[in-house]
């Protein structure tokens, strides 16, 4: 093996030979080697390069192969990766959507209610204000009516389809009702006295967002409507996935032929889940999570599920201080109807405001949304959701804006009765439950209340600038059942919440002499509105102190009727007939008609203890009422969405304080005050028919009041300042108006007096409240009048003054020199009281509450 040659050119050989080198070869035969010359010039050179490059070809497509391999793999780990985070997020996102839509998605707003509304003939009111307590009440503002819950308002009347509605405590039946007007009031209800409709919303209690929203299912809502939206946010929504490439492609072109975005890539899905999950912060991580969001909400969700949820969800600008949500929110705030009645160009209309809210809003911009309404019209016959023709059409309408601003209406009562409800149910429990609370307020008479207060103050301040700003509070109780009809606590509820109607107590003055005269008829059936009374200098010593009541005019008139004494309001008769009762049984009785604070001060005959306007008012209901006394509520119920009572309706109370002669006979003496009396004054602003009343003024001057009633409501009305800052100015002059505009308006003058059984008519000499005899002997009357009478109690004719009782009381107290009471003044009673400044004389209280202080027993 080791002598084998290769065949060829040896490798050694060749090697040296080429290199002319190593050690001489003339040892082994002395020739030097032959040369020779190479072929081309280098022919091993050339191979060489090409052997190179074709080494070089395989390394580089050797290195490609591992490049691309390392490429492809790079790119599926990428992928796998990003297939595991997208995985991940998509799974995230499909718990947070099942998660939210596993609860409710929104906190459902509470309401506040008026009572079931009402209108009968007289009542002081237009179309346009009924339309909008119709509106609010939720029926339907349409041009035709042709379904229950529609109306239409046309020249001058209001025909209504009333679908029957119920609710705990209240109920309304279905009926057909054309209203007309006359003169601005209630000329026919329906061929009916009264008619009634669905409560009125007063106010929207909201959550922390302040949301107004009313969820409706997609069935409830026109497909005009839903038409509208998508044909405005997305008409391609019911062929994607949640994402729309086209739509982004589209966009993006728009967009930049614009120079700026005038259009959105985001699809109606999108929307939806921005606004259920997201905030509204710019960035490319709330994008791409909107976006798996979106494919997650698509997964879990149909189409029209997924509708439903952006056409309650979408916000749409402002009524008042609340967000206007949802669809059937705005045809509301809008057009004063619900989203089921909106036809095809109010759908456009709200369907042009979603891109901008605000800007484009009809309550704010009517302009820009009749522009917008167009736009939305002819881009749906664009996608064909309607024709050309019909777009034309529903272009060529105007746009009408009937909306509901979402203010509150009766402030004071809703505080009121939200703090009564959540005092039962728990703080927050309106808003959080969703709860529909139902008050006693009639629309109608709370604005009426509201516009009555408001003018006599500006003409209080214009007649009296000295005392501008004073506060005016006034407040309507039924008197069949002690409802809360309308309540004002004040003159301006912005400035001060605080509610004097309810909660400011002060001295009622003279407003409690009626009250006083109808216990006097009731406890003796002698006593009558003729009967007379003493009127001169009256002093009474307790405990060697004396009290000295004046009249406001210095004066004293001597023998008066009970009638006259009360129609001029006359100090020392209140004190004596008062005497009569007795104070303590008099106490009694007034805390009984609902006074609660009433004592049995000898000072408390002239009104020296404080009282709340709705407690005067209520116990004013015994008047029309014969005798009884309905306790004043403002709560008519509480339920749940559901219809579940959470605070039950509750029973009116009312309670016999007198017999029903007596409250007549008082009655009949309250109608002469503001016939011929202190409050003669309210002809000037109306009032007119069998309606009585009463002033009433603190003899420091800073109280003053008017409380008084029809056959249907006892009205009173206080006026003052919170500070105690003197008023000077008498109930006849301060509060009189107030309550006069309001009674004028009510419509409810007209009622009818009944005489009850058991009295009777007759004719009396005014000097002795007694029947003439008309004998030859006989002393001729110097004036002859008729009165009541309990049957068989007249006095004999011919009777002495006082028809031989409250004149011979008062004789056997000077002639005994009884103090007359159960009290002791303090050393400021010798100074005697400052009576009103009424213009008939009317009689005052004390100067100081507390005036007297109870006898230690």
């Amino acid at each position: 093996m080791a002598g084998r040659q290769p065949s060829g050119p040896s490798r050694r050989s060749s090697g040296r030979g080429a290199g002319g080198g190593g050690p001489s070869s003339k040892g082994r035969g002395g020739k030097a080697p032959v040369r020779r010359r190479s072929s081309g010039g280098g022919g091993k050179k050339g191979g060489a390069v090409t052997t190179w490059l074709r080494t070089a070809g395989i390394l580089l497509k050797q290195g490609a192969r591992w490049l691309a391999i390392r490429l492809l793999a790079l790119s599926v780990g990428v992928a796998l990766g990003v297939a595991a985070v997208g995985g991940i997020l998509y799974r995230q996102a499909l718990s947070d959507v099942d998660g939210l839509l596993e609860q409710p998605v929104w906190t459902q707003s509470g309401r506040v209610l008026s009572a079931p509304m009402e209108i009968w003939p007289g009542l002081t009111l237009d179309a346009e204000s009924l339309a909008g307590d119709l509106s609010r009440a939720g029926y339907a503002r349409v041009a035709t009516v042709d379904k229950p819950g529609d109306f239409s308002v046309h020249d001058g009347q209001v025909i209504v389809d009333v679908p029957a509605a119920a609710g705990p405590g209240w109920k309304v039946d279905a009926a057909r009702v054309t209203v007309t007007f006359r003169d601005g009031r209630v000329a026919l209800a329906g061929g009916k006295q009264r008619a009634r409709f669905a409560p009125v919303e007063l106010a929207g209690v909201r959550g922390p967002d302040n949301e107004a929203r009313r969820p409706v299912g997609l069935d409830e809502i026109p497909d005009h409507v839903e038409d509208a939206v998508l044909a405005m946010e997305d008409a391609r929504f019911r062929e994607h996935e949640g994402l729309d490439p086209l739509g982004i492609v589209r966009a993006l072109l728009v967009n930049a032929v614009a120079g700026r975005t005038v259009q959105g890539g985001s699809t109606l899905t999108q929307q939806t889940v921005k606004n259920l999950f997201l905030s509204s912060e710019r960035s490319y991580e709330r994008k791409a999570r909107e976006a798996v969001l979106a494919l997650a909400l698509e997964q879990r969700r149909s189409k029209d599920q997924i509708l439903e949820l952006y056409l309650n969800e979408i916000y749409l600008g402002q009524a008042g201080s609340a967000g206007i949500c949802g669809v059937d929110q705005a045809a509301r705030a809008f057009f004063g109807k619900p989203a089921s009645r909106l036809d095809l160009g109010e759908a456009a209309t709200i369907a042009g405001v979603i891109s901008a809210p605000n800007r484009y809003s009809p309550l704010r911009h009517p302009e820009a949304a009749l522009e917008r309404r167009d736009i939305a019209l002819q881009r749906m016959a664009e996608v064909g959701f309607v024709t050309q023709a019909e777009a034309d059409a529903a272009i060529a309408i105007p746009l009408q804006v009937h909306g509901t601003v979402g203010s509150r209406q009766a402030p004071w009562v809703v505080d009121a009765v939200v703090d009564e409800v959540e005092d039962a149910v728990g703080q927050g429990a309106i808003a959080g439950q969703g709860l529909e609370v139902v008050t006693t307020i009639q629309p109608a008479l709370q604005r009426l209340a509201e516009q009555a207060v408001a003018d006599a103050a500006a003409e209080l301040d214009a007649d009296h600038p000295d005392v501008a700003g004073a506060e005016i509070a006034l407040v309507a109780v039924r008197v069949s059942d002690g409802a809360i009809v309308a309540l004002v606590g004040g003159r301006d509820y912005g400035r001060s919440q605080f509610d004097r109607a309810r909660a400011g107590r002060r001295q009622v003055g003279s407003t409690v002499k009626p009250l006083t005269w109808l216990f006097a008829f009731d406890t003796d059936d002698g006593i009558g509105p003729a009967t007379v009374v003493q009127d001169e200098p009256l002093e009474r010593v307790v405990d060697g102190k004396a009290w000295t009541p004046k009249n406001y005019d210095g004066q004293y008139k001597g023998p008066l009727s009970m009638r006259q004494a009360l129609v001029e309001s006359r100090n020392v008769p209140a004190v004596l007939v008062a005497e009569r009762v007795g104070m303590g049984a008099l106490a009694v009785h007034w805390r009984d008609a609902g006074l609660s604070t009433a004592t049995d001060w000898p000072s408390a005959a002239l009104g020296s203890f404080g009282a709340t306007p709705v407690e005067l008012a209520s116990a004013y209901t015994a008047f029309p009422s014969g005798g009884v006394v309905a306790a004043p509520h403002l709560l008519l119920s509480a339920a749940d969405p559901q219809g579940n009572a959470v605070v039950p309706p509750g029973k009116p109370m009312r309670r016999r304080v007198a017999d029903e002669q007596a409250a007549f006979l008082a009655a009949d003496v309250l109608r002469d005050v503001v016939a011929r009396g202190t409050g003669k004054g309210a002809a000037r602003y109306g009032v007119r028919g069998p309606v009585g009343g009463k002033t009433g003024t603190t003899d420091d001057g800073n109280d003053a009041w008017f409380a008084g009633f029809t056959d249907e409501l006892a009205v009173a009305v206080w006026v003052g300042f919170d500070k105690g800052r003197a008023l000077g100015l008498t109930g006849g002059r301060a509060a009189l108006p107030a309550w006069a505009r309001f009674v004028a308006a009510s419509g409810t003058m007209d009622g009818t007096v009944t005489v009850p059984a058991g009295l009777e008519r007759v004719e009396v000499c005014v000097e002795t409240g007694a029947p003439p005899c008309g004998g030859p002997l006989d002393a001729p009357c110097q004036e002859v009048t008729e009165d009541w009478f309990r049957e068989g109690r007249a006095p004999a004719c011919g009777a002495e003054v006082g028809g031989g009782r409250l004149g011979l009381i008062e004789r056997l107290r000077r002639k005994l020199g009884d103090g007359g009471g159960e009290a002791v003044p303090d050393q400021e009673a010798a100074r005697g009281d400052a009576p009103e400044d009424d213009s008939q004389g009317d009689g005052g209280t004390e100067k100081r509450k507390g005036l007297f202080r109870r006898r230690d027993r």
